[in-house]
């Protein structure tokens, strides 16, 4: 089945860039980034960014309320894919992948100074057209776990090494 990437939640204030590799079902059903119930995306981005978060999930925190936490913490988020053929949601199943325009995002972008990437399929697909990417040497890309249900570290320790986001927002 041929799947579509989502727009970019991002504006001109924007200094931190967090690349998935393409929306698995569940969020394509909820037509919403990170829409599975058991990724902890958005469980560790509120941990990460909101200082006076207290509630123990996010579960019931709707859509526009985690798109204004992102965007008011100058952070951006996308998927390096634009489409791809996909069985599942599996980045492993993806055939025919062709990649979002990151040139131009990062043009429109001039303040984006870190990327993020969420998880090894995402990085691996960033390297791949990375060359394309005028002066993108001069913005630091860093790797961290992937937030997927598939990945089976201990949510602690993704939690641990998502916290460098951080040292890089403007605030």
């Amino acid at each position: 089945m041929t799947i579509n990437s989502f727009d970019a939640i991002s504006d001109k204030n924007s200094t931190v860039l967090i690349l998935g590799t393409m929306p698995g079902v569940a969020s394509l059903t909820a037509e919403q980034y990170y829409g599975h119930q058991d990724n902890l995306f958005w469980d560790i981005i509120f941990r990460v960014l909101d200082e006076n978060w207290n509630s123990e999930e996010v579960v019931n925190v709707d859509y526009d309320t985690k798109k204004k936490l992102l965007l008011k913490n100058g952070v951006a988020l996308w998927d390096v894919l634009k489409y791809c053929d996909r069985k599942g949601s599996l980045d492993t199943a993806i055939k025919n992948e062709i990649k979002n325009d990151l040139a131009n995002f990062i043009d429109k972008h001039p303040n984006i100074k870190t990327i993020f990437f969420n998880g090894q399929k995402a990085h691996k697909y960033f390297i791949e057209l990375k060359h394309e990417i005028p002066n993108i040497d001069s913005i630091e890309q860093i790797l961290l776990q992937s937030t997927s249900p598939s990945n089976t570290r201990n949510s602690f320790y993704i939690l641990k090494e998502w916290t460098s986001i951080r040292k890089y927002l403007n605030n």
